[in-house]
């Protein structure tokens, strides 16, 4: 039987399927669920310090009354904070204890101070890895390209000086050189780099005439982006790739595994069809490295990442070729 355990991070992992950070991975209950379906390891829910202090504002204005002086509101506020913060470390405790799976912590955060006073207070709890889920809006017009991409490397380097235990970094797609982005974050130090964060997406009710939110689960023709620069850079750097995104069966696994990705994120696909997708993807996998006479994933891990693919200027393709419209007329 082949064997589909991968390292992610200096991780052991049973599978390369990670269920990803969000609404499954909020509570024990469904973290166990994740561990006895299959999966590899599990990111806790994203701990967002824009809902925390939003929450605590609540809070606070909800106590007004006790809190006249100044001095008191920003007390109260704090402490409700640390409430919030308390549960997420409550949440973290108790899936170390009950899970033999890796446990990863992510945060969400406004300021890069802040993420780094989480991290280092999650790893201290035991967390097997901190996944930093940074993905800024950059709308301020008179903010250069230049200045976006240097806050974020300036974020990553005190991060990874601050903090002794496996880094990962889950970023966006939207920056003029990916390319150079990814391959400066791998020089500064991080474990593993996951693609792509999937945004919120902003739509408009036409009855209301309201911003809400438009659908929140990908679909699986989503994966596309995710694949192409797994491909493009797996071979280039040292750091580890998850890929994120549109990933709803073992084909779609089995083609970031052959990009060059070790592990890969799931969420939508488990949040549709159930816990169960987890094992049809295990199982899928296992199909196709017998069908192949793979043994292990590094047998084909990387296998048509652009360096190791004869034909790896495919993935820099930005048009279509005109035989390609050609050959399907045929």
């Amino acid at each position: 039987m082949p064997d589909i355990s991968t390292k992610y991070m200096g991780l052991d992992l049973r599978s390369p399927v990670i269920i990803a950070s969000g609404p499954l991975t909020s509570s024990l209950d469904g973290l166990k669920k994740a561990e006895d379906s299959g999966a590899g390891a599990v990111v806790l829910k994203s701990i967002f310090e824009e809902q925390i202090e939003e929450d605590a504002s609540r809070e606070a204005l909800g106590n007004e009354q006790y809190l006249s002086h100044s001095d008191s509101h920003e007390y109260y506020a704090a402490m409700a904070r640390d409430f919030y913060i308390d549960r997420y470390l409550t949440l973290l405790e108790s899936a170390k204890k009950s899970l033999s799976i890796p446990v990863i912590a992510s945060i969400n955060c406004k300021s890069a101070r802040t993420w780094v006073d989480y991290a280092e207070r999650f790893s201290g709890c035991g967390a097997d890895a901190i996944e930093l889920n940074y993905f800024p809006i950059a709308s301020n017009a008179s903010v250069s390209g230049e200045k976006v991409d240097k806050a974020l490397f300036e974020f990553a380097k005190v991060a990874r000086s601050r903090i002794s235990g496996k880094l990962s970094m889950k970023i966006g797609s939207f920056y003029s050189s990916l390319s150079s982005v990814i391959k400066k974050i791998d020089e500064i130090g991080m474990d593993a780099l996951v693609l792509f964060n999937r945004p919120f997406r902003p739509d408009i009710d036409l009855k209301s005439l309201e911003v809400k939110g438009a659908q929140a689960i990908s679909s699986d023709t989503e994966y596309g982006m995710s694949l192409r620069w797994t491909a493009l850079m797996s071979a280039e750097v040292g750091l580890d790739i998850a890929a994120n995104t549109g990933i709803h069966s073992a084909d779609t696994l089995i083609k970031m595994l052959l990009a060059g990705a070790k592990a890969v994120e799931v969420c939508s696909a488990v949040m549709k069809d159930g816990y169960g997708v987890i094992r049809k993807m295990n199982e899928g996998l296992s199909a196709f490295m017998d069908e192949k006479g793979y043994s292990t994933l590094d047998d084909f891990i990387g296998k048509l990442a652009e360096e190791n693919y004869e034909r790896g200027d495919a993935w820099e393709r930005v048009q279509f070729l005109k035989t390609i419209g050609q050959n399907n007329e045929r």
